[in-house]
């Protein structure tokens, strides 16, 4: 007598037997016996095609909000992401932090939302970063390797410590989703900046004046400088240098190239660092140079190839205010090797950068509801130099009123800034959407 069919409780888990037998034959085929990251699509469109054909044949009155929760359910179950997967679709979802199997966080339209732990054990958590790691040499998880960062391959930022040394262990996964701030308009659409300095923003960029973007952990610089990078010309050549790739910009200008950093291997050994990067930037003829971030003695080249041929440079670097982002990357540049004396790389910082954008986030509301917004809270030009220290000059401020105001005069800033934006227009009438 033949063996009865096994008796599954519900649709979920009968779709979900389907699934895991056809990928365990899929996995058999391609010799392997656990799924990677380049597997989550076709997974994804599995689960899709066995639920529709289940809804057809067994429950055709279900309705199309049931199945896509039944999709979700399934996808969840059969991969690493466990109930993570919902969250990491959604393209509003800036941030996903887990703190072993205490807690989880999910940051979401500037607020903090708190979810349950998603995996009971820390070999789920193991598992889930592995999910990632598979396949990827450069980067692992061990005990010899207890902490990993990476790139995903749609652009986020993962972040993993094992425990010890982190305790709990900690996963976390920041997201810069290139589609969702496209340009200026939409990032003033969203209120990060406004409309009026729209005209100002895209002919500094044009006119190729130096920029850093400044502000501290999670305040919008690498969106925000990325909207910038967009504005320069199709017919420029475009270096980008970056630590861990976030950019992405060689996807989208026709003539850029994308270097990353690489951390020393176990035996401490090839290291790739921004300064080489640097370096090797410099022979690519470029006719900008975009770093991600300034940490070291880095600021020291980028501030030779500003001078030498790459005006029009762009650059973030971590600082608490406008007026501390000059002497900050004057100390960082001093700690190259082939640094100057410090009142030479001062002098040099204040005759090299032209443009302080400075981004922050919005705390002036104390309910624990409201979202802390990301605001573009300053537009500063470098003046020059005062009594030794770096004259910095506001153009334009966001203040405890919750709007912007036009607080400075494009008249003052240095002649070389001046000259260069006067291919674009008036000058004086860059600022002009702040008169009305």
């Amino acid at each position: 007598m033949a063996a009865s069919a096994p008796a599954y409780p519900t649709a979920e888990a009968r779709i979900r037997a389907l699934v895991e037998a056809q990928l365990a034959a899929e996995l058999s085929r391609r010799d392997r016996t656990r799924l990677r990251v380049e597997d989550q699509q076709w997974v994804y469109e599995l689960v899709g095609r066995v639920v529709g054909e289940e809804q057809r044949q067994a429950s055709p009155s279900v309705t199309a909000d049931e199945s896509e929760h039944l999709w979700r359910q399934v996808f969840a179950a059969v991969t690493p992401l466990g109930p993570l997967a919902e969250h990491l679709a959604d393209p509003e979802v800036e941030e996903v932090r887990i703190n072993g199997t205490e807690a989880c966080f999910v940051f979401k339209g500037g607020r903090r939302h708190v979810l349950p732990p998603p995996f009971a054990d820390e070999a789920g958590l193991i598992e889930l970063v592995h999910w990632y790691t598979d396949g990827t040499p450069s980067s692992r998880l061990d005990r010899a390797s207890p902490m990993v960062t990476m790139t995903l391959p749609e652009g986020s930022r993962l972040h993993a410590a094992l425990s010890p040394p982190a305790r709990p262990m900690s996963v976390t996964i920041r997201r810069h989703p290139s589609e969702r701030f496209r340009d200026l308009t939409a990032l003033a659409a969203s209120g990060f900046l406004p409309h009026g300095l729209i005209p100002f923003l895209e002919a500094a960029v044009a006119a190729h004046l130096n920029i850093l973007v400044s502000g501290g952990a999670g305040a919008g610089k690498t969106t925000f400088m990325r909207v910038l990078a967009r504005i320069i010309g199709a017919d420029e050549r475009v270096i980008t240098i970056e630590d861990q790739a976030e950019l992405h910009l060689w996807r989208e200008l026709g003539d850029c190239i994308s270097l990353e950093g690489r951390p020393p291997n176990t035996e401490g050994k090839g290291a790739i660092t921004i300064q080489m990067l640097v370096h090797e930037a410099l022979r690519m003829s470029p006719d900008r140079i975009v770093i991600g971030e300034v940490r070291g003695g880095e600021a020291l080249d980028l501030l030779d190839a500003m001078n030498t041929g790459h005006p029009g440079s762009l650059s973030t670097i971590h600082a608490d205010s406008p007026r501390e982002t000059l002497p900050r990357l004057a100390r960082l540049a001093l700690r190259s090797p082939q640094a100057p004396r410090a009142e030479a790389v001062m002098s040099e910082v204040v005759n090299t950068i032209d443009l302080v954008l400075h981004a922050g986030i919005d705390r002036h509301s104390t309910a624990p509801s409201e979202a802390r917004a990301r605001r573009l809270t300053s537009v500063s030009f470098v003046a020059g130099l005062e009594d030794g220290q770096v004259a910095v000059r506001d153009l334009v401020t966001f203040a405890g009123d919750g709007r912007w105001h036009r607080v400075g005069s494009l008249e003052g800033m240095p002649a070389r800034a001046r000259a260069k934006l006067a291919a674009f227009g008036e000058t004086a009438r860059l600022l002009d959407g702040f008169d009305a």
